[in-house]
């Protein structure tokens, strides 16, 4: 007799194991009520932050001064664009890395490590969790400053910047790998976490144009995935200098796939030494 799975039901058993990761995770955001009351509320306070300290500022959603550095004078619609792409970049760094300490935590990392199925679907499903919310999040971000700000994001243009996030959500889950692999090395990377995060915020064209940081920072963000799908997307929309979609296409396809194999080579490298020290299920 052949114990080996067939194939088909082998992958009917990893895409029930992603499944049943995903509706984990939305168990553990609805046992904490401030959780939801964050999840609703946050799209509305961050935009009308970035909207308000823009009027205070400039005093109105153009600005002269802004479009000889962006290429644009619609400062509103290029600081919403970033925010909402930025989401994606924060969750991948702090998902499925926190989500694996978390499992440590609670010393139920060995369980999931011995279960029989691969450790990518485990992280799938945690990743497609954090890719819900930020996608929430996102949407009502331009949605919310559709409706009550002096912009409309809400145009058919929309899918081919929601193309090109697809394309930055692949190598963002290269990234979410390196930093499970950091938990499995280091343990405790909170602070670390924090340093990334807003590291990538500075010097990426999230709040403003690559053009206005020194030439040496300004390099540096040629090598992260976020500068190319803002620009982009920004470019696409009208709000700021254009290459073809073709280029940018094509770079972050380049990017999906350095970082997915650098990101899973790292946490390769990590799970086989945590695997000699015995260090999978300490915290």
């Amino acid at each position: 007799m052949n114990d080996i799975m067939p194939l088909n039901e082998r992958v009917k058993g990893e895409l029930f194991a992603t499944l049943y990761v995903l509706k984990k995770e939305i168990k553990l955001w609805k046992r904490y009520p401030s959780r939801i009351l964050f999840m609703l509320l946050m799209p509305f306070l961050s935009i009308l932050t970035l909207y308000f300290q823009g009027q205070a500022l400039v005093g109105e959603t153009q600005s002269e001064a802004f479009e000889s550095f962006a290429g644009t004078q619609d400062y509103l619609v290029f600081i919403i664009l970033g925010s909402a792409l930025f989401i994606f970049v924060s969750t991948a760094i702090w998902g499925i890395g926190n989500a694996i300490r978390r499992e440590q935590m609670m010393g139920t990392l060995e369980s999931i490590w011995v279960a029989p199925v691969s450790k990518f679907t485990v992280f799938m499903g945690i990743a497609l969790f954090d890719g819900l919310f930020s996608i929430y999040i996102a949407f009502m971000q331009l949605l919310f400053s559709s409706i009550i700000l002096p912009v409309n994001l809400m145009v058919p243009q929309m899918g081919v910047v929601m193309g090109l996030t697809f394309l930055l959500i692949f190598a963002l889950y290269g990234l979410g790998f390196f930093f499970t692999g950091i938990v499995l090395l280091f343990k405790e990377i909170e602070d670390f976490t924090n340093l990334i995060n807003q590291t990538l915020r500075m010097i990426t064209p999230v709040s403003y144009p690559l053009s206005v940081l020194p030439a040496p920072v300004a390099f540096l963000a040629l090598f992260i995935p976020l500068t190319y799908a803002l620009e982009g997307a920004r470019g696409y929309l009208g709000v700021g200098p254009y290459r073809s979609l073709e280029y940018y296409v094509v770079i972050l396809i380049i990017f999906d796939i350095v970082m997915i194999v650098a990101g899973g080579a790292i946490f390769d490298y990590a799970e086989k030494r945590a695997r000699r020290r015995g260090d999978i299920a300490t915290h």
